[in-house]
């Protein structure tokens, strides 16, 4: 393991880094701020792509609800190499950041390498399954395969073709959940609908999602649901210029076209990242996994879609989210 770099000039790499790769907000007050038992100034997310990310959006959101509630400073860190990985998260806990949050599974693997160096800070792993023994890590993780389970119900009843689809970024594990969901979902609510499933292969690239949408909908397709974080914007793009409807994924993307977005199978980061942040302020933290689901209380879809649906398509919904909440309905999470 690295040595810990001495702290004179750790502050003014960490210093250096702030300057050149980060965005902070300090909107927060002091005097109107919930009680801050660890005594952090500051929480800092690392993130390994470049900012504008959807998901990431919605997940830095629920770092600058913390900074607005306990009165701490926020940062947002972009680490777009491999070799910066150990680097910013280094710098970060140098500079007194705590929480810090690393998100997916690359830069979890180093702030688990780095943790034990920093006792004090607690380390919160965001959107992966990469987990740690070690009393100041935490990963949170909010299920998808359920809101997308009932994304393939509504597919399922709406499809004019019978064919439908799934985009996803790459072929990766939390990638994955959403296509099991949204494939098992279609089954269910009718066998005879054929579902084909792709991946894009890049999750930043809108264009090669956009390319991709245009060959299912070619060979029939009326209805596409990517998982496909930015490329997912060019799926809707396709869909739009196409004429046929799309399923946005983790926050309500009918905001971007409503008549093609017609409905969005919602994963809540915001307040999974917000309610991870507030335990490592407040005192009662716990290491380990902390899971977000249709049992935890997590939204998985937008009301706003829903008002809009048939009154049949409406009771299909209402019954399949009943069946998941007491059981009844298993939601796989791993591709047949």
């Amino acid at each position: 393991m690295r040595k810990t770099w001495k702290k004179a000039v750790a502050l003014i790499a960490a210093a250096a880094l702030l300057a050149g790769c980060g965005q902070s907000s300090d909107e927060g007050s002091s005097s109107a701020a919930a009680e801050n038992a660890a005594g952090s100034e500051m929480a800092a997310m690392i993130i390994s792509i470049a900012q504008g990310d959807p998901f990431l959006v919605l997940a830095y959101d629920g770092v600058e609800q913390l900074g607005e509630e306990y009165g701490v400073e926020t940062k947002i860190i972009e680490a777009l190499d491999k070799s910066e990985y150990s680097e910013q998260i280094r710098a970060m806990a140098e500079a007194g950041a705590n929480p810090i949050y690393v998100v997916w599974d690359d830069l979890a693997a180093e702030a688990i390498k780095i943790a034990p160096d920093f006792p004090d800070t607690k380390f919160i792993v965001v959107d992966c399954y990469v987990t740690s023994e070690l009393e100041n890590v935490k990963t949170i993780v909010v299920e998808p395969q359920e809101a997308a389970f009932i994304a393939g119900v509504v597919a399922a009843n709406t499809t004019e073709t019978n064919k439908v689809s799934w985009i996803g970024s790459a072929d990766q594990p939390v990638i994955n959940k959403f296509r099991a969901g949204f494939e098992a979902g279609v089954s269910y609510a009718d066998p005879s609908v054929e579902c084909e499933s792709l991946y894009i292969g890049d999750a930043n690239d809108p264009n090669k999602g956009s390319e991709l949408t245009k060959q299912v909908i070619g060979k029939g397709a009326d209805i596409v649901m990517h998982s496909a974080n930015k490329a997912g914007l060019g799926v809707i793009r396709a869909c739009e210029e196409e004429g046929v409807k799309a399923i946005g994924a983790d926050e309500w993307q009918g905001s971007i076209n409503e008549d093609v977005v017609f409905w969005s199978a919602l994963k809540d980061i915001t307040g999974a990242v917000y309610q991870a942040g507030k335990s490592a302020l407040d005192g009662s933290f716990t290491a380990g996994m902390d899971v977000y689901n249709i049992k935890s209380g997590s939204r998985l879809y937008d009301e706003r879609d829903y008002e809009k649906l048939p009154d049949e398509v409406k009771k299909a919904v209402d019954e399949v989210e009943e069946k998941m909440r007491n059981g009844e309905i298993e939601v796989p999470s791993d591709v047949e």
